[in-house]
């Protein structure tokens, strides 16, 4: 039984829940990824893990309403069932001293950052932070993960002065100062691109989270493979964080743009109904 024992709204259209699962919760590791299905009639939806709460033994997601089953998710109140949650997911990322590792997100995704860097700096490495953001006032979740970084930057694009711009500025003064041996990345592929030519005149492998194309296709089927690359890759095996030259950014990038297509025509397609209804109560009104 998965009940909501915790709901937060974190902005006008961003959900965290937190999920009782006491059996899942006891197997879960940094990098494993779950699926919430809200009646048998819907297919699962894989969502990263953005808390684990192992006293009470809970789960956190967080969500931005878009249209579907986010929407019905953001309906849920505390005590209400949830159908099905599965899970783990994917492969762990191994737990051990590498050294300096450095952790970029932009947005909303640097919250499937936040564990992973706790547990990396826990296991004895120096973990950088670098976040990007629009504007000062959507910098959710800069506080956290400042808190778990050794060394922290953060990017407004409506910035001042040196914190003005995107998250390349950073990671270029980053790769140049120290000797990092890894970069985990949640990011655009259009920053991803840049990050990985970075990267690779240093020689520092790249692990970028895809769960925005592993969303992109669709709903989530464990037995289904996904194309990147011209390469078949099972995330419910091989995991969702995979080394980001084996990544066809190009393909990554229509699939997340056709998915932001969809979402923006059903939500148009809401405004619009809802204009029309309250259009008909008026004349409704006037005429009676």
């Amino acid at each position: 039984m998965y009940t909501i024992i915790g709901k937060q709204n974190l902005t006008d259209t961003v959900r965290r829940l937190d999920i009782k699962a006491e059996a899942l919760v006891a197997r879960l590791k940094p990098g494993h990824f779950i699926t919430l299905t809200l009646d048998p009639a819907t297919r699962p939806i894989p969502y990263n893990i953005f808390e684990i709460d192992w006293r009470r033994k809970c789960l956190s997601i967080i969500f931005e309403e878009t249209d579907g089953v986010p929407d019905r998710l953001g309906e849920l109140r505390i005590n209400d069932p949830v159908y099905a949650v599965g899970g783990p997911f994917g492969v762990p990322v191994p737990m051990e001293n590498k050294g300096i590792i450095v952790c970029v997100g932009e947005g909303l995704r640097i919250a499937s950052l936040l564990g992973l860097a706790r547990s990396l700096k826990n296991v004895g490495n120096k973990v950088i932070g670098v976040a990007g953001f629009e504007m000062r006032k959507t910098s959710l979740f800069e506080s956290q993960l400042r808190l778990n970084c050794n060394k922290f930057y953060v990017m407004y694009k409506d910035g001042m002065h040196d914190r003005k711009g995107d998250v390349i500025a950073p990671l270029r003064k980053v790769l140049a100062e120290e000797r990092v041996t890894r970069v985990y990345a949640d990011t655009t592929p259009e920053t991803l691109s840049a990050l990985r030519v970075l990267a690779a005149e240093k020689g520092v492998p790249v692990a970028v989270n895809m769960m925005d194309v592993v969303k992109g296709n669709g709903a989530f089927d464990e037995n289904s493979p996904i194309v990147i690359g011209g390469c078949r890759y099972f995330p419910a095996v091989e995991g969702i964080i995979i080394d980001a030259q084996h990544v066809d950014l190009r393909e990554a990038g229509r699939v997340i743009a056709a998915r932001g297509d969809y979402f923006a025509c059903r939500k148009k397609e809401r405004g619009s109904a809802r204009r029309h209804g309250v259009f008909t109560r008026l004349k409704k009104l006037f005429w009676a």
